[in-house]
């Protein structure tokens, strides 16, 4: 198992310290949604964030191709099956298109922003997520031996959902944790004013992160704000969060500490003395897991050329 090449440590990065606060007890909560179409054949080189034997012919990389490239306002979603069933599935197309709304959907919007997608709005419990192992990776409603699930702890405090192009590598040990990535895109914590709908697309600014480990893996949780958010001028890294909404990080934390003890289980632990870094550390971890997520779609795309299944 290989570690980690970013060489950021705590030591050399600017953070806010977060002391374990009050344990509170808001929650995250939600919304439905689904994802679209997913490259999914394991690699001898690397497994396949979605896994699986599922060839395709297209991939996030053909946006680069196309002149104007992704558009949000050409983003469409299809659903099927009632809400809060286990046959309930949102699928995304762009211009009519079907397409991934983790592969497919770039992870910049600008040279400064990024692309978040919402899959639990804030105000709402439904723990809605995208399907990383189904074709087209389609939002469900996660389950549990049957039973769509909820999150009793209550209703999130944010907006939740995950960032395009990125994985957090099941095989790569982060140096800074000393845990493996969780097999799952990049965790983002909308903090804005304002409840988005589940399968939007949202410019973001990156503005922080948290290293929650979860079940022996590290987890990150990146805080971000939409950039037509009213606050979005005077956010810019977590340090202006904490002037701007005091004590909203530590909540936060505490709520990602404490929402699974309402099930039964343990409280989650964080790496980096539970700090909060900076942006310019954030930024560092979505580019790593970037590139974790490249490294293995060129590996499906090389594979898939080579046995004749697809790819550009």
């Amino acid at each position: 198992m290989r570690r980690s090449t970013r060489k950021a440590t705590v030591a050399a990065t600017e953070a806010i310290a977060q002391p374990p606060a009050k344990r509170t007890k808001k929650d995250m909560g939600c919304g439905a949604g689904a994802k679209a179409p997913a490259p999914t054949m394991a690699t001898a080189v690397k497994v396949h964030p979605a896994g699986g034997e599922m060839p395709r012919a297209d991939s996030a990389y053909d946006f680069n191709k196309v002149p104007g490239g992704f558009d949000p306002a050409d983003l469409q979603t299809m659903t099927k099956g009632a809400e809060g069933t286990l046959d309930y599935r949102m699928s995304f197309f762009h211009k009519a298109k079907p397409i991934s709304p983790w592969h497919d959907v770039p992870y910049k919007a600008s040279a400064s922003t990024y692309n978040m997608m919402c899959e639990i709005p804030k105000w709402t419990r439904a723990k809605f997520e995208v399907a990383v192992k189904e074709p087209n990776n389609p939002i469900k409603q996660d389950e549990k031996k049957g039973v769509v699930r909820e999150y009793k702890h209550g209703d999130m405090l944010f907006n939740y959902g995950f960032m395009p192009q990125t994985w957090e590598d099941p095989n790569t040990v982060t140096e800074d944790t000393g845990y493996k990535g969780d097999d799952d895109p990049l965790d983002m914590v909308e903090v804005g004013c304002r409840a988005m709908v589940c399968g939007q697309v949202a410019e973001v600014k990156v503005i922080g992160v948290l290293a929650m480990i979860d079940d022996g893996e590290t987890d990150w949780k990146v805080f971000c704000i939409r950039v037509d958010d009213p606050l979005a001028a005077l956010i810019d890294d977590v340090a202006d969060l904490e002037k701007q909404l005091p004590g909203a990080v530590s909540a936060m934390r505490e709520w990602f500490r404490v929402y699974k003890v309402a099930e039964g289980k343990p409280e989650n632990k964080f790496g980096l003395d539970e700090k909060c870094m900076s942006k310019k550390y954030a930024q560092q971890v979505v580019e790593e897991t970037h590139d974790f997520w490249a490294a293995s779609e060129e590996a499906l795309r090389a594979r898939a050329a080579k046995l004749g299944g697809g790819g550009a």
